[in-house]
């Protein structure tokens, strides 16, 4: 009996002292990594860890009062450890974390991800393989976190398919459309086992659960490459009213904000320019009436072919007072390139395509070719 209270008084006192040795420990790596602002330049850099104090976004969640999901000591994603593959580690979470919640506060989406989902999602991401992505992206595995931010984002998009998209170039355009469409689902099938839905401007075809290339050729080859333009008028038709505020102010929940990205080849065609700027500010002015906010939507246009006017017209919109924020505009890869080369930035092909997926999301990326 006696050697039974002593061992058991032994093993408390050992179990005691690793707490305290573990908390030390914990203290210290809080304080050797304050941090300075999160990654923000395309060339590769070394990242140092950080921590998301999860009281931070319960604060921000729930006010200041309530504080109940988590204890007060700095979270360090230790309830993740268990379930990560050998190349991911505490550091690579750190990283994504940090990332989304950049993102999460920037466009006020706590709406949709309180601390349980936020950490739910933080679980699926820990099983990514991020060096997979890196390689197959042909980018740093650094930059390979970044997106991870798409999980936060339901996909939606809305594909120019008028009759310069076929006789222009050679066709290469709907090439550029079919390749864009293949690498974003494929990616966004990680994250989310929904895939990407898919619109077309003209056509009633439609995509849902979009994962790959077969899907994506498949669904393409039912569209018929004809007609106009009608950029705005037909957003607001196909996308922005059945898919977001249609949800918005319906009694059924909007699981995620909508990223949509619009990928077109040419100016406005029979509508006036600026129909597109005007869907968009009253999408904006509706959700804000909703309790989602307008954080709830997201808007890429990205540009397919050469044309110049197109350019200057993404231009336009990427700068305009009153949709500026709410959108990124991507141009044609040679002629963003340039954009880029101004800051001393040299872009790739896949960079291209990353900042095309995430800069509508992402500050760091909308500002590097303004």
């Amino acid at each position: 009996m006696i050697e039974h209270i002593i061992l058991y008084a032994v093993t408390r006192i050992i179990l005691c002292i690793l707490t305290l040795f573990k908390d030390l420990r914990m203290r210290k790596e809080t304080r050797d990594h304050k941090h300075g602002p999160p990654y923000s330049t395309y060339q590769e850099s070394r990242l140092e860890p950080t921590t998301v104090n999860m009281n931070d976004v319960n604060r921000d969640y729930y006010g200041a009062a309530q504080q109940s999901f988590v204890a007060a000591s700095s979270y360090q994603w230790t309830p993740f450890m268990q379930g990560l593959s050998m190349s991911q580690s505490s550091k690579d979470m750190n990283i994504v974390a940090n990332k989304l919640w950049s993102i999460i506060q920037a466009h006020k989406l706590q709406r949709f991800y309180d601390p349980p989902k936020y950490q739910a999602v933080l679980q699926k991401l820990s099983s990514i393989n991020f060096p997979d992505i890196a390689v197959r992206w042909n980018i740093s595995r650094d930059l390979a976190y970044n997106l991870a931010s798409l999980a936060l984002y339901d996909i939606v998009f809305f594909c120019d398919d008028s009759g310069s998209m076929l006789f222009e170039e050679n066709g290469k355009r709907i090439d550029d459309l079919k390749f864009i469409l293949s690498k974003v689902s494929d990616i966004a099938t990680l994250f989310d086992d929904d895939g990407i839905s898919v619109r077309f401007m003209n056509s009633n075809v439609t995509g849902d659960g979009i994962r790959n290339a077969g899907d994506v050729q498949k669904l393409i080859s039912q569209v018929r490459f004809s007609g106009n333009t009608p950029l705005g008028t037909n957003f607001d038709r196909k996308v922005i009213q059945p898919l977001i505020l249609g949800k918005a102010r319906s009694n059924v929940a909007m699981a995620k904000p909508v990223l949509a990205i619009l990928i077109t080849d040419g100016e406005p065609v029979g509508e006036s320019s600026d129909k597109i700027i005007q869907v968009i500010k009253e999408a904006k002015n509706s959700l804000e009436s909703t309790p989602y906010g307008s954080g709830a939507f997201a808007i890429q246009i990205g540009q397919v072919g050469r044309d110049v006017k197109t350019q200057k017209f993404l231009e336009s919109l990427d700068r305009d007072p009153t949709v500026g924020g709410m959108i990124d505009c991507t141009s044609y890869y040679e002629m963003e390139d340039e954009e880029f080369s101004r800051n001393g930035i040299a872009l790739t092909p896949d960079l291209w395509l990353l900042k095309l997926c995430v800069g509508a999301i992402d500050p760091e990326y909308d500002a590097k070719d303004e």
